[in-house]
C-alpha cells in the first residue's frame, strides 16, 4: 500500500510538469534574439563586405571598423555615431529610424534580411537608387 501511494504521488509529480511545458519560441523571436542577442552577452555586428549593384567594394578604413548594436530597448548605436529605434515586425524586414542624423531630420530606412543567423546578417536596402548589400559577423 505504501508504494502504491509513493508511485501515484510520482506519477502526478512528472504529469504536472508535463503539463508544465513552455511553448517554444516564434521564428521572429528567434530572429530577435539573433540581432540583440541574449544572455549577458549582447552582439554586435561588424561589417565584413559590402557590394553596390552586385560589384563588391574595398572596404575604407572607417568601414573596416564599422559595428553596429541593436538593442533590446528597440534602439540601436554604431560607430558613426548614429543612433535611433529598429522594428522587425516580419521575419525579412528590418527597420530603422535615425533620430540623430546630422541634417536635424527624422531618417527612415527599411532593410531586406537576407540571411540572418547566431553570427552572420546580410541586409539589402536602396541608397540613392543603388542596390546595396550589407554583410555582418557577430562579435561578442
Amino acid at each position: 500500500m505504501i508504494y502504491k501511494g509513493r508511485i501515484s504521488q510520482i506519477v502526478m509529480v512528472f504529469l504536472l510538469l508535463a503539463c508544465n511545458k513552455k511553448e517554444p519560441k516564434s521564428l521572429l523571436e528567434i530572429k530577435k534574439d539573433y540581432l540583440i542577442g541574449t544572455g549577458a552577452k549582447l552582439t554586435s555586428w561588424k561589417l565584413k563586405g559590402l557590394t553596390i549593384d552586385s560589384l563588391p567594394q574595398v572596404l575604407s578604413g572607417s568601414q573596416v571598423g564599422y559595428i553596429k548594436k541593436y538593442l533590446s530597448t528597440s534602439s540601436f548605436t554604431d560607430t558613426d555615431g548614429a543612433s535611433g529605434d529598429w522594428s522587425l515586425s516580419v521575419v525579412d524586414s528590418l527597420k530603422e529610424v535615425f533620430n540623430n542624423y546630422p541634417s536635424g531630420i527624422i531618417v527612415k530606412q527599411s532593410y531586406h534580411i537576407g540571411f540572418l543567423s547566431y553570427d552572420s546578417l546580410s541586409l539589402t536596402y536602396l541608397l540613392n537608387g543603388k542596390k546595396i548589400n550589407a554583410r555582418f559577423k557577430a562579435i561578442r
